[in-house]
C-alpha cells in the first residue's frame, strides 16, 4: 500500500493529518502502518519538520512492548531530532530522555535467564530488543550532543541516570551496543 501511495507534499500533509489516530490505535498493524509510513515520509526534509508535531505521540509509544513498533518509533524520532533546521521544545526534549532510559535495558528485562525453555521460545523478541536498545542508546546520544546550552542544563540528571546504565552496556555482547 505504502509503495501505492502519493506521499508528494500535498498529500504528505494529508497523511499527516491522518497518522495521529492510527498511531493511537489499538491495531498493532494500523499502529505499524503508520509508523512505515512516517518512515517514508522523513525522505522528504519538508515532512520531517512537519512530524514534529507528532513527537508528543510517538513518546507514548515507547512504552509499547512490541519490539517492532518500539524501533520503528526510535527511528522515526531519530531522524526528527536530526532534522537540521528544527529544535525539539524542551519538555518534549525531556520527556523523550527519559522514555529512552529504560530501552536501555529493553534486551534483556523481559526475561529470566534460569528460563531456557522461554528463552528458545522468545528468541526472535531478544533480536528485536537488541535493536531498540542500540537505536535508543544512539538517539539518546544524539539529543544530547542537538540540545542547547540551557537545554542541556535541564537534561542533566537525566544524563546523570543514564551515565550508569551505559558504563555497564561496554562490556555487551552486541559489539554496536558497547560501543
Amino acid at each position: 500500500i505504502l509503495e501505492c501511495l502519493d506521499l508528494s507534499e500535498r498529500r504528505g500533509n494529508r497523511v499527516l493529518q491522518i497518522l495521529p489516530r492510527h498511531l493511537r490505535s489499538e491495531c498493532r498493524e494500523r499502529c505499524c502502518l503508520a509508523l512505515k509510513a512516517l518512515l517514508e515520509l522523513t525522505d522528504d526534509s519538508s515532512m520531517t519538520k512537519k512530524m514534529c508535531s507528532l513527537t508528543g505521540s510517538l513518546v507514548e509509544l515507547l512504552r509499547d512492548r512490541d519490539g517492532e513498533i518500539v524501533t520503528m518509533t526510535v527511528m522515526v524520532l531519530s531522524f526528527i531530532v536530526l532534522e537540521k533546521d528544527m529544535l525539539i521544545p524542551s519538555p518534549i526534549a525531556l520527556q523523550l530522555a527519559e522514555s529512552l532510559l529504560p530501552l536501555f535495558d529493553h534486551a534483556s528485562s523481559h526475561l529470566n535467564p534460569v528460563q531456557p525453555m522461554l528463552r528458545s521460545f522468545f528468541l526472535p523478541f531478544i533480536q528485536d530488543n537488541s535493536q531498540v536498545q542500540l537505536v535508543s542508546i544512539l538517539l539518546f546520544r544524539t539529543l544530547v550532543t542537538l540540545l542547547m546550552e540551557k537545554e542541556k542544563k535541564a537534561l542533566k540528571q537525566h544524563v546523570q541516570q543514564s551515565l550508569l546504565p551505559l558504563f555497564f552496556h561496554c562490556q555487551d555482547k552486541n559489539r554496536h551496543v558497547a560501543e
